[in-house]
């Protein structure tokens, strides 16, 4: 294995370099086109029933991914964190159990970008992660 590792080694990087970049394409894509618009509705129908959003998102409210990129994650956390993660008060910290249900029972239409977001920045993690251990072993 260490020895395919060692003559691969300028390929791997290739690799896993333009996969890299292409899952960021994809996800920059996704965060501006798709989610940019629904969020919009999402935040629009959340205030309308709830009031406010929750404070991160508030404060973070016109953070983009290439110019406030930990802003942004505090923007889309009150959807993310509500669609990926069980109730709990450390990722729903400024939420309700009702506000929790009320984001997990939108229409897919709206939530489904957020969570192909999701699994493609798992898929940059892996792929990152993998990148690490060929260094480390080579």
């Amino acid at each position: 294995m260490k020895s395919y590792l060692i003559e691969n080694y300028a390929n791997l990087q290739g690799l896993i370099g333009i996969s890299f970049m292409f899952l960021m394409l994809a996800i920059i894509f996704i965060s501006y086109v798709i989610n940019g618009y629904n969020y919009k509705i999402i935040a629009k129908a959340y205030e309308n029933k709830f009031g406010l959003l929750p404070q991160t998102a508030r404060l973070a409210r016109g953070a983009s991914l290439i110019g406030t990129p930990a802003a942004y994650f505090a923007k889309i956390d009150f959807i993310m964190g509500s669609l990926i993660f069980p109730y709990n008060r450390v990722i729903n910290h400024d939420m309700s159990i009702e506000s929790y249900n009320y984001i997990r029972n939108l229409p897919g239409h709206l939530t489904t970008g957020f969570k192909i977001e999701a699994a493609l920045w798992l898929a940059e993690l892996v792929l990152a992660m993998a990148f690490m251990l060929i260094e480390f072993i080579v």
